[in-house]
């Protein structure tokens, strides 16, 4: 595994993620455990397109920032433990439950740690 890898890995993920919760909005919310309302379904849709705009500039980073790969995966890393953080905050307090929870948590802490393990 490379950070090049980790990158792409974490862009296919945040592609799926991104074009179901554009796609399938309720969906998305209702594995959340909450119930899909119009403004849940509209911030549901605005996100989606976030997680495409991330995934994007995620396969997008290897080949544009050549020897500056590794500064950029220590922001991903540094993102990634943020989303990580608010995620358990989240899960602790009961805002959200369910798998899709628990899978997003383990996935965003995983790619924290790989970016960072890869950028050093």
């Amino acid at each position: 595994m490379n950070l090049r890898t980790i990158f792409k890995a974490q862009a296919i993920i945040l592609l799926i993620n991104g074009l179901g919760s554009l796609f399938l909005t309720s969906v998305f919310i209702q594995q959340a455990g909450w119930t899909p309302t119009a403004d849940l379904i509209t911030i549901g849709q605005f996100l989606g397109v976030v997680f495409i705009v991330n995934g994007i500039w995620s396969w997008r980073f290897p080949d544009i920032a050549a020897e500056n790969l590794k500064s950029i995966g220590m922001l991903f890393a540094l993102g990634g433990l943020l989303f990580t953080i608010i995620i358990l905050f989240h899960i602790v307090t009961g805002a959200v439950a369910g798998a899709t929870a628990y899978v997003n948590i383990i996935l965003t802490a995983l790619f924290a740690i790989g970016f960072y393990i890869y950028s050093k």
